[in-house]
């Protein structure tokens, strides 16, 4: 059953046109990867299925009423930004003051940044966190009220290589053990090929949509890519991607 159905969704800002005419569908359990080239509307795309970018045409429509978990590409703080990582998942679990909060709730805390390899980062100042550490609280900050699909923006962006791989990791192994539907923006095919289940390539306008090792031939891959300076892609779809 389609959990999201896009129909036929455009976004401009003035007279210039970001997403053009978009349709696709998402099932539930799908894992979802949105690419193309810089500038090809890939995050106004997914602000749109996600509410925050109203489509100048076409409709976004969700089944039911799922909760959802959303992780941004960059989050900026001032270096004296004096909340702690316990602080910020407070804000999520609790409506009273965050200092007041109760013994069960500090476990609830622990217990989610446990599950993305986090834990020891409680008592740290968020605005201290490297790339790959605020990644995963930010992970753990869009779980913690158990959402039935989570949206990421480019979850590696700012993270090395090796880094890279263990927050796809990480996001595959949640994903499997909460049963969610993942959409996430991704610049690298190779992640592509490996966790999702389905791709949207888009270059402004839908450039195919489907399952990665059917869809992206080279063919396709240079059409869509089409003018644009550099793309992550190592060698071809490798056997192993998810299903």
């Amino acid at each position: 059953m389609n959990l999201l159905a896009v129909h036929n969704v455009s976004v401009r800002y003035h007279d210039r046109t970001v997403v053009d005419h978009v349709d696709f569908t998402v099932d539930r359990g799908d894992v979802v990867a949105i690419i193309g080239p810089n500038g090809s509307g890939k995050t106004t795309l997914l602000k749109a299925v996600l509410g925050v970018v109203t489509p100048s045409e076409g409709a976004v429509h969700w089944h039911g009423s799922p909760r959802i978990g959303y992780v941004p590409q960059r989050v900026d703080l001032e270096r004296g930004f004096p909340m702690t990582v316990e602080e910020l998942l407070l804000l999520k679990l609790t409506d009273r003051p965050f200092w007041r909060h109760d013994r069960a709730t500090h476990g609830r805390v622990s217990a989610e940044l446990a599950r993305v390899g986090a834990d020891k980062l409680i008592e740290k100042r968020v605005s201290e966190l490297s790339g790959g550490e605020l990644q995963r609280v930010l992970i753990a900050f869009a779980l913690v009220d158990r959402p039935d699909v989570l949206c990421l923006d480019e979850p590696s962006s700012g993270i090395d290589v090796e880094g890279e791989e263990t927050i796809y990791n990480l996001i595959h192994r949640l994903a499997e053990q909460d049963k969610l539907t993942v959409l996430l923006v991704s610049h690298d095919l190779d992640i592509v090929f490996k966790y999702a289940t389905k791709v949207i390539c888009i270059n402004r306008k839908l450039m195919c949509a489907g399952v990665p090792s059917r869809v992206l031939t080279p063919e396709m891959i240079q059409r869509a890519y089409s003018g644009a300076s550099t793309y992550k892609h190592e060698h071809g779809p490798r056997s192993s991607h998810a299903h």
